[in-house]
């Protein structure tokens, strides 16, 4: 598991650096043409201030307009809320209804990401129970513990039966796909593909919320760090085919009552957040990403969990490592939410 992140941070970097002159992009830019950067930006940031505005295109469906207004506290905890406003603010989601006989199932919660949304899970006082391929307990502090359980058993997303089983048995009001290809686990089409249908199944069947973790890019098949992360080899080889059609299915299985949120992180970075959700940006239409900590990204699953947005996708990212996922994009897209 950790091989497999090392793997797939190191190359989607290498495809930052590769696809533009210059890794961390400016704080204020406008590549538009149209009315300067400080405007562009005073612009986005009214757009927070209004509760109807024009509508913006998800990446893979024309949607009702959508938009994250991120709340946040900056000690660690980083993210209290996501709320989403249509036309009305709308009440976020509590924390008491994830309680301890109506978890959070994380499934990959062996891996790095998992856990730091296990944390993040239990600083918000939310319950879980973390689900790994072998059973075997996680490291996890003992106040995580408090709030998050180890579901004692394998739990193999390849099998749709024994996984819908291991979701009934724990009463789980919401899962959190954080499982990928691994070279013990499972190639990308068994995990990335078909083991997130075979999620997506069981929240429907359990009317449970739906939380995808899956890539920056999966919408740009021609972009350079597509193609690049797409041919890795082994049991990673084309993995961003595999998750593309993993959120297509999510989009399929769940069309009719669109309780799920697909979010897409950038790169993995290893350094844990400085300033919190002051730092993060999402953004929705694949035209720009960038790096983002385990911890960041753990607190926008949290934040997904907590909003009451339906049949959302974002991308998200630490603003300051900013770029456009192809040349020709603009370095704004207009959809930006800080």
């Amino acid at each position: 598991m950790a091989y497999r992140f090392h793997v797939l941070t190191l190359v989607m970097l290498m495809l930052l650096l590769v696809e533009t002159s210059s890794f961390l992009a400016p704080r204020i830019s406008d590549n538009s043409g149209g009315g300067g950067p400080m405007s562009h930006r005073k612009q986005l940031r009214d757009m927070h201030q209004l509760s109807a505005m024009s509508p913006i295109q998800d990446s893979s469906e024309n949607s009702s307009r959508r938009e994250f207004v991120v709340n946040c506290r900056n000690n660690f905890l980083f993210l209290s809320s996501v709320s989403v406003i249509r036309k009305s603010p709308a009440a976020a989601i509590s924390e008491s209804s994830y309680s301890a006989d109506r978890p959070v199932a994380i499934l990959g919660g062996g891996g790095r990401t998992g856990k730091e949304v296990a944390i993040a899970l239990a600083r918000q006082g939310m319950h879980g129970v973390a689900m790994t391929r072998t059973g075997k307990s996680p490291r996890l502090s003992e106040y995580t513990k408090d709030f998050v359980q180890i579901y004692p058993e394998p739990v193999n997303v390849c099998d749709a039966e024994g996984l819908l089983k291991a979701m009934q048995s724990v009463g789980a009001s919401a899962i959190v796909y954080c499982a990928s290809a691994s070279a013990q686990g499972g190639n990308a089409f068994q995990v990335d593909d078909v083991g997130v249908a075979n999620a997506a199944a069981a929240a429907k069947t359990l009317d449970a919320r739906f939380v995808l973790v899956s890539a920056l890019g999966v919408d740009r098949p021609d972009s350079k760090g597509y193609k690049m992360t797409n041919s890795i080899g082994g049991n990673y080889d084309k993995i961003m085919d595999a998750k593309r059609q993993g959120e297509e299915k999510t989009r399929s299985i769940l069309a009719k009552d669109k309780n799920y949120v697909i979010v897409r992180p950038g790169p993995l970075m290893g350094v844990k957040t400085m300033n919190g959700a002051a730092d993060i940006e999402l953004n929705q239409g694949d035209f720009i990403g960038g790096g983002i900590s385990r911890d960041e990204l753990a607190g926008v699953v949290v934040g997904a969990l907590l909003s009451e947005k339906k049949g959302a996708t974002v991308e998200v990212y630490r603003t300051k490592t900013r770029q456009k996922i192809q040349p020709e994009f603009d370095m704004f897209s207009g959809n930006e939410f800080t």
